[in-house]
């Protein structure tokens, strides 16, 4: 059902928003999640999105504060329907993130690309109550490759009712609730695009969003060239190697990489020395 055209009344909308996200309630797997910050209204942790041959991201990297908020600045939401505007939205553009969003954002995502794997995305996920029973969730992921900062929002102020727990956003926030009520633009030098990825992880109209992070300094992000560097600088590359190989046996002693998985990547760790 495309909710930017319904006609029908609110609380029947609500009623199909609300099944639409039990169903997915149902069908969702074991939370493959490491918590930094896990509070009932708000969330920031590291997801394992990596399967069996799939790209590794740029992670860990040092990222600041600034950076995250520059990115969180440059994305505005726009008027697109009257049903926009009943749940909360504006009849002119605005920043998309709130200051206190911004802050707890920017503050607590910095600080998990610092402990972030290759194997696994940034998450986030906020709960803002609203009044007449409904509550507005945002979830979503950001990850590094190479030095283009990217960000998807499969949920932005997606509204379900106050008597359902918001839990399953907070446990998979990469999961769409159902078709976005809103309509989200870039603001340069961010840019949004299409990725192959979202086809895997979530739905053809999930925003993504790039913030290009060449002319910014002090970022200090690992290789990731599958031949590692030249022959004369063989040591820093076992010292890489090495934390990785401890990574991934952390991950997998933690349930979040399948013995399959963890094979897999060790070998291909191994190869590249």
């Amino acid at each position: 059902m495309n909710l930017y055209k319904s006609t029908l009344p609110i609380p029947l909308v609500l009623l199909t928003v609300t099944t639409g996200w039990l169903m997915i309630g149902c069908s969702a797997g074991a939370s493959t999640t490491r918590y930094l910050v896990n509070e009932a209204d708000k969330m920031v942790g590291m997801e394992v999105t990596y399967r069996e041959g799939s790209q590794e991201y740029s992670h860990p990297a040092a990222l600041t504060p600034e950076h995250v908020e520059k990115f969180l600045q440059h994305i505005e939401v726009h008027p697109s329907s009257l049903l926009d505007r009943i749940v909360g939205g504006s009849s002119t553009a605005q920043e998309a993130f709130s200051e206190e969003q911004r802050k707890f954002f920017s503050e607590n995502i910095s600080k998990a690309f610092e402990e972030a794997s290759p194997l696994e995305i940034i998450t986030f996920y906020s709960a803002i109550p609203r009044g007449n029973g409904i509550w507005e969730i945002t979830s979503g992921g950001m990850y590094l490759e190479d030095h283009e900062l990217h960000l998807v929002l499969p949920n932005y102020r997606y509204t379900v009712p106050a008597t359902t727990s918001p839990q399953l956003p907070r446990t998979n926030p990469l999961r769409a609730l159902g078709e976005p009520l809103h309509s989200l633009k870039s603001v340069d030098p961010v840019r949004q695009v299409t990725h192959p990825l979202a086809k895997e992880l979530w739905t053809h109209q999930t925003p993504h969003f790039i913030l290009p992070l060449h002319d910014l300094d002090n970022i200090k992000i690992p290789s990731k060239s599958p031949h590692g560097p030249p022959s004369n600088s063989t040591e820093p590359t076992r010292k890489s190697s090495s934390q990785r190989l401890k990574n991934l046996e952390e991950l997998r002693k933690e349930g979040l990489l399948t013995e399959k998985e963890y094979q897999h990547k060790r070998q291909e760790i191994l190869n590249q020395l």
